[in-house]
């Protein structure tokens, strides 16, 4: 539950853990009112095959399975697996399983970039968008109480939520306010926490940039060094001690960390008010949220001519264009699930569609 609640803080590939991995993504998330949905378009740009994570001897094969694995089940992810990873023929705790039953995945397959990089594209359909997000709330407020009661890891160590926080939240839900608010092409987290609480989520942001921008420029200096030395291709371990970065070449590094674009590619508020903390994404007014994760460097080709080995199909050369049209194409129709999904909900299992309930309305 924690990972899941987490994850909608920042927002909503084709990976499992392990040797699968993606360089960079772009998510369109488009809201239709009148149909009472929200669809979302998800572009992977440069998958490749990593080692150095586990005890694979061949993670090019591994790369190819995981892959695979992954066509059936239909799983999508947010940022390599962190914040968020679903799949949908997975079992869920009931708050989670009653907020997923209203997801639909398919997948848009393979194909190359105008530069010839590996991507592939997904599309996930969210059914009775209002009983969601409601269910969303419900399922984000059982975490909140988890956290003020049990305290939440950090940077630092567990942070424990003083006693003006703890009261703050009880008098907003009591109020009937909610966590979270979608409205338009807005997403907006609310946060009632007291000004030394703000102080430490502040904190924690800084913490994990100032841990992950530096481990991604060492990372890209530092692969592209080996590979030009005829190095492993698939291994993207570097010492942080292996590195040096000139002053003259830092402002030129930093300004291509993903971690560091996201705060400048993407639209993001961070407002504090009186006793209430404000994240926002996306733009007031508008029909839909975009979200970049920029190139990390790390891609290479290895897994493309595996597949292209082993007669994967895989289309060459699709722009941008292509790309939004098929989404728009996927808005007119139902989603055509993975293998996986559709024997499951076949049956009635895991994911079902939700039964209609007037009560799940916002405002009923």
């Amino acid at each position: 539950m924690k990972k899941l609640a987490t994850a909608f803080l920042f927002a909503f590939l084709l990976l499992l853990s392990g040797c699968l991995e993606i360089d960079g993504q772009d998510i369109t998330i488009r809201f239709d009112p009148e149909a009472d949905r929200i669809d979302i378009h998800i572009v992977y740009r440069g998958l490749f095959a990593e080692s150095g994570q586990g005890s694979d001897k061949d993670p090019l094969a591994k790369a190819v399975r995981d892959l695979e694995e992954a066509k059936q089940t239909g799983e999508f992810v947010f940022w390599c697996n962190w914040p968020l990873s679903v799949d949908l023929t997975r079992e869920f705790a009931a708050p989670i399983a009653a907020v997923t039953a209203h997801l639909d995945v398919e997948n848009g397959g393979l194909f190359t970039d105008p530069h010839g990089v590996l991507c592939a594209q997904q599309f996930v359909r969210i059914r009775d968008a209002k009983a969601f997000v409601k269910k969303l709330n419900l399922a984000f407020e059982v975490f909140a109480q988890t956290q003020l009661a049990n305290g939440t890891p950090g940077f630092g160590g567990s942070h424990a939520w003083d006693g003006d926080t703890k009261e703050l939240v009880r008098e907003f839900l009591r109020s009937g306010e909610k966590l979270l608010v979608l409205e338009g092409g807005r997403l907006e987290v609310r946060l009632p926490v007291s000004a030394k609480d703000h102080a430490w989520i502040k904190g924690q942001l800084e913490q994990r940039f100032l841990r992950h921008s530096p481990e991604e420029i060492i990372e890209r200096l530092g692969v592209a060094e080996r590979r030009q030395g005829g190095g492993d291709v698939t291994n993207t371990s570097i010492p942080e001690e292996s590195v040096q970065v000139a002053g003259t070449a830092l402002r030129r590094e930093m300004a291509q960390s993903p971690s560091f674009r996201f705060f400048w590619d993407n639209e993001i508020t961070f407002v504090r008010e009186l006793e209430l903390t404000r994240i926002g994404f996306g733009v007031a007014g508008s029909n839909e949220i975009t979200i970049k994760k920029a190139t990390g460097g790390l891609y290479h080709d290895a897994l493309l001519q595996k597949l292209r080995e082993n007669k994967e199909t895989i289309e060459d050369g699709l722009p941008d264009q292509e790309l939004a049209r098929r989404f728009d194409e996927f808005r007119k129709r139902d989603a055509k699930l993975p293998g996986k999904v559709a024997e499951i909900r076949a049956k009635g299992g895991k994911g079902a569609k939700p039964e209609k309930n007037t009560k799940d309305e916002v405002g009923k």
